[in-house]
């Protein structure tokens, strides 16, 4: 059922490029592609001085589905290009978002530069499916209902970032017919033994390489080895006095921020920056309290 909607989708719009980790999601919906005799070209981002483990995957994959894998070899200035291009973009000083969306930023950046204008993301298989590891420890009825609920506020970066660089930015998993067919499963059918997104895994068992349907879920910033900047973030942050109860690398970006002219809206809720909380965390600065 779910590689039957993925191709009904797809099929709609096919993307001529997807950004490619090698991962379950976005290796499931370069499937749905090849189902349909489509070959979009895939792009994958790694960072020179600290390489993750998802190009390994992504090769296996692109062998698999016979197309065309593009690395992005991207350098500590890039990077660092990057993440002031996704602080500029987004407004947010939250390192964990600004990392994350800058490896996703030169994918596009690099989708944009090959004349490439329509690219498929594997965003909301994670969400839709309890990809994340947290998740996998929530009982039953609390996953169904914090994925109910996290589906009617989650946002995806690429989406922003890809209208500032003139391209479209599709997410298959954030359709609607695919939300309302993923709140349906049961959610013992999404964690098993610990497990999660296992009735995507199940779905896709047989028609991609057992090692990608079964890998470990690695975050963005872990797979293209772009965490290595929490650090290198950190330590540019260190002497730089805020005013504010933030920490690290917050304080390197926000005064970023504030040199790009940004500002927002102060609501006294989160204790680090001011802004307001979403059941205990912070979107400008990436604080996490116990939810209220």
């Amino acid at each position: 059922m779910i590689g039957g909607l993925l191709r009904e989708i797809v099929g709609e719009g096919p993307c001529d490029s997807i950004l490619f980790s090698g991962g379950l999601d976005s290796t499931s919906v370069a499937w749905a592609h090849r189902a349909l005799g489509v070959r979009p070209r895939l792009v994958h981002v790694q960072l020179i001085d600290s390489m993750g483990p998802d190009l390994e995957y992504a090769l296996v994959a692109s062998r698999h589905l016979a197309m065309p894998l593009h690395v992005v070899w991207a350098t500590m200035a890039d990077a660092m290009r990057a993440v002031r291009e996704v602080v500029d973009i987004l407004g947010v000083f939250n390192p964990m978002e600004v990392v994350n969306c800058a490896a996703q930023y030169l994918a596009l950046e690099e989708a944009a530069s090959l004349g490439l204008r329509r690219v498929c993301t594997g965003d909301g298989g994670d969400e839709l499916f309890a990809g994340y590891s947290y998740m996998a420890k929530m009982g039953p009825d609390e996953l169904d209902r914090y994925i109910r609920d996290l589906v009617t506020r989650w946002r995806f970066c690429a989406f922003d970032m890809g209208r500032r660089l003139g391209i479209e930015v599709v997410a298959p998993f954030t359709d609607s017919r695919m939300v309302r067919y993923a709140l349906e499963v049961d959610p013992r059918e999404k964690v098993r033994e610990g497990m999660g997104k296992y009735a995507l895994r199940k779905a896709m068992d047989g028609l991609l390489p057992e090692q990608v349907v079964w890998r470990r879920k690695d975050p963005i910033e872990v797979g293209s080895g772009f965490r290595y900047l929490y650090s290198v973030l950190e330590d540019m942050g260190r002497d730089i006095d805020v005013g504010m109860g933030l920490s690290g690398a917050q304080k390197y970006l926000y005064s970023l921020f504030r040199e790009l002219g940004k500002t927002y809206e102060r609501y006294g809720e989160c204790p680090a920056c001011g802004y307001k909380l979403s059941r205990g965390y912070c979107h400008m600065c990436g604080y996490y309290g116990a939810m209220p």
